[in-house]
């Protein structure tokens, strides 16, 4: 009887886990938070791959931070003739796609949709609709 509920009960949490989870092509499978959850936070740029391939790794001073009510700040902080400059841009994320995308939008109303790659807590990958450049985050 006990092994007749634990089967049960297993096979429950395998169909809700395996329905209400939208699988990304790079992972996670499966996770416990919510996929907003996994996007808000401080994020820093760990490397991108343009269309034609080139990496750049060169991403030192700029930070993201996407917000729970759809807002957000990039900042880049910079140094050059001994001055240290700091500039932020606001923007506002959404979902699209039924959560397979990611839409952001400048204060000037310009928009990026990105394909969501990977989104784990502390890793997000994306790539943009429009010409294939891909960013890889990191949790700040």
């Amino acid at each position: 009887m006990k092994t007749l509920k634990l089967t049960t009960l297993l096979l429950a949490a395998a169909l809700v886990f395996g329905s209400t989870s939208c699988k990304y092509e790079e992972g996670p499978a499966v996770s416990l938070r919510t996929k907003k959850a996994r996007v808000v936070g401080e994020w820093v740029i760990e490397k991108t791959i343009e269309s034609d391939g080139e990496i750049d790794t060169d991403w030192d001073g700029f930070e993201i931070t996407y917000n729970d009510d759809g807002t957000g700040v990039q900042t880049y902080t910079y140094t050059f003739g001994g001055v240290t400059t700091t500039s932020t841009d606001n923007f506002s994320w959404e979902f699209t796609d039924s959560k397979k995308n990611i839409k952001t939008t400048d204060e000037d109303g310009d928009a990026i949709e990105s394909k969501i790659l990977k989104l784990k807590n502390d890793e997000m990958w994306i790539e943009d609709l429009d010409d294939g450049y891909k960013t890889y985050f990191k949790a700040k």
